[in-house]
């Protein structure tokens, strides 16, 4: 399971999701180049100046189960498996020890995995239909029509590939299982009271807590513990997904206020005014805005009134622009 190297947030190096540390954008010239030998490589240089498994380890962060036992723990918290209508994705497979758990006679699998080693070493196997790509999964276009992802998520771009998966929208996107770093699922599942990201995927998503793995349970074993994410779309949306990105410039226009509470952040941001669409979407204004509820920020969002004729075409509103007082109208910049 391997992904491109960032820095983990906080400026330490880490390990991502218990798994593997997250990674920057290489060039071809400059991502290791393939070579032979088998994943637990003693990092000695190879021939014509290839890396060993041990660089390519550490290069991609590979942390891979130490199991067959606790990868197909890890593959079987997929709900719907058998639905052969939805796209199987794995993300990052790595060595394949839970490819092996997904693939099946009659349902196709694809694997993206960034690291040529495992690309060759998944293709030799020929596994039944299965698909190996080789390429980054952000740069990785995926097909069309409704997907299931499984995989390892590294902390540092975790995030960023969540929220790809997220954009594909609830008619894609129709269930995901990822291993992420303990602390940032729960993060994730409101662990630590509300968040600006939660906020704005709440009306089409719910988040939930699925097996925990110790660190132990990988070799090498990583820094922290994980635990899995488990994502799936709403029985019904709170907001339809056309007004998504109006949606979400509604809620970071206020949650970025550094207010304490609902009442203040849209004072800040529109002035008196926007107590009417407060009182009408029936929303106390002493609510904190990290506890106001995913229903509420749609009622909020409805009770706003309707985009400016301006951002209709492209779908944006938020309450930045409405009202502002003349002294902080001049000092703003450009709505985010």
């Amino acid at each position: 399971m391997t992904f491109r190297r960032t820095q983990p947030h906080g400026g330490a190096r880490g390990r991502s999701g218990g798994s593997r540390p997250g990674t920057r954008h290489r060039t071809s010239a400059q991502r290791p180049a393939e070579h032979d030998g088998q994943g637990g490589g003693t990092g000695n240089p190879q021939p014509h100046g290839r890396p060993g498994r041990g660089t390519a380890r550490r290069e991609w962060g590979q942390n891979f189960f130490r199991s067959a036992a606790v990868a197909r723990r890890f593959a079987r918290q997929m709900d719907g498996v058998d639905d052969r209508a939805a796209a199987l994705i794995e993300i990052g497979p790595g060595s394949g020890r839970v490819t092996r758990e997904l693939v099946v006679p009659d349902r196709p699998l694809t694997a993206v995995e960034i690291d040529p080693h495992w690309v060759r070493h998944l293709r030799e196997r020929a596994l039944p239909n299965l698909t190996v790509v080789n390429r980054d999964f952000l740069d990785w276009r995926p097909p069309k029509g409704p997907m299931r992802f499984i995989g390892n998520l590294p902390f540092g771009t975790g995030t960023t590939m969540l929220r790809r998966c997220l954009e594909l929208g609830p008619d894609r996107f129709l269930e995901g299982v990822f291993l992420l770093q303990e602390e940032y699922t729960r993060k994730r599942v409101g662990g630590y009271g509300g968040n600006l990201f939660n906020a704005q995927w709440a009306p089409w998503y719910g988040f939930r807590r699925g097996l925990r793995f110790p660190r132990h349970d990988f070799r090498p074993a990583p820094r922290t513990d994980t635990e899995t994410l488990l994502v799936s779309p709403l029985p019904e949306p709170l907001v339809p997904w056309r007004q998504r990105v109006a949606y979400q410039r509604f809620v970071d226009g206020l949650f970025n206020t550094g207010q304490l509470t609902v009442g203040q952040a849209a004072r800040a941001v529109g002035g008196r005014g926007n107590a009417a669409w407060l009182r009408a979407a029936g929303v106390p204004s002493g609510l904190r805005v990290k506890d106001v509820t995913p229903r509420q920020w749609a009622d909020l969002f409805r009770a706003s009134g309707p985009p400016p004729v301006g951002e209709r075409a492209r779908g944006g509103r938020g309450p930045t622009p409405r009202r502002a007082p003349a002294r902080r109208r001049a000092r703003r910049g450009p709505s985010r």
